[in-house]
């Protein structure tokens, strides 16, 4: 009899774990059945961001990509679209987390560019909110029990459209996945929401740059993100 040696069974058990959580269904908290979908182009105003060119930092990018991906789902009547903002002006981490605290979305997405690493480092990631955080019920109070199953089900929600992402960018940016990466995000601290933040590039490649500035690319990276929300609901 062959033992399975560590790191092949935790490979196994992973990918039973997320093949279960693609069977799952998505709930939905909207009213009359619609889903309401909060996209968050980041930076703005003041906040430049990282900078792609003299003229074009991450601000501008991000709110490109967030104004088509609207567009892009405007065709789809179960969906009602909202960005965090519309226009280049400056937002806190405060208040983007308000906003989502006060309007309850089903879903949210926030769109960075990445920098650092050096030149050679490019491709796009796919951040959701980590399991780990969590802490454990001792105390058997029910209220909790189920407060931490609502909490599992938008983390596996988060996973689900993580893997679809990828799926749908990498033919944007073929063998340029770096993978998916647990991590918390200040910006949804204690707001239990299916939710991801995508970091689509890196400045500081000076392919990715180019990308990242060509409008087809963008058109392209809109349409894969919201192909990607219609496929999860």
């Amino acid at each position: 009899m062959v033992t399975l040696n560590f790191e092949f069974r935790r490979t196994l058990l992973l990918s039973l774990f997320l093949s279960l959580i693609l069977l799952l269904p998505i709930s939905s908290s909207s009213a009359h059945g619609n889903l309401f979908i909060m996209i968050d182009p980041s930076h703005g105003g003041s906040d430049r961001g990282v900078q792609l060119s003299d003229d074009v930092s991450e601000k501008d990018v991000t709110l490109a990509i967030a104004l088509m991906i609207q567009k892009e789902l405007s065709s789809m009547q179960s969906l009602r679209v909202q960005l965090t903002r519309n226009s280049d002006r400056a937002m806190s981490i405060q208040e983007r987390e308000q906003l989502v605290r006060k309007t309850a979305p089903d879903l949210f997405i926030s769109l960075h560019i990445n920098a650092g690493f050096g030149k050679k480092a490019s491709g796009f990631e796919i951040y959701f909110p980590g399991f780990r955080g969590q802490k454990q019920n001792e105390t058997g109070d029910s209220s909790v029990i189920l407060k931490d199953m609502e909490r599992n089900k938008y983390l596996n929600d988060s996973v689900r459209l993580a893997y679809i992402l990828q799926k749908n960018l990498e033919q944007v940016f073929p063998r340029k996945g770096r993978g998916l990466r647990e991590a918390s995000m200040p910006v949804l601290d204690g707001v239990a929401k299916p939710s991801l933040v995508i970091e689509l590039g890196f400045a500081s490649s000076p392919e990715d740059r180019k990308k990242l500035m060509d409008k087809d690319i963008q058109s392209a990276i809109a349409k894969a993100i919201g192909r990607s929300i219609g496929e999860l609901f």
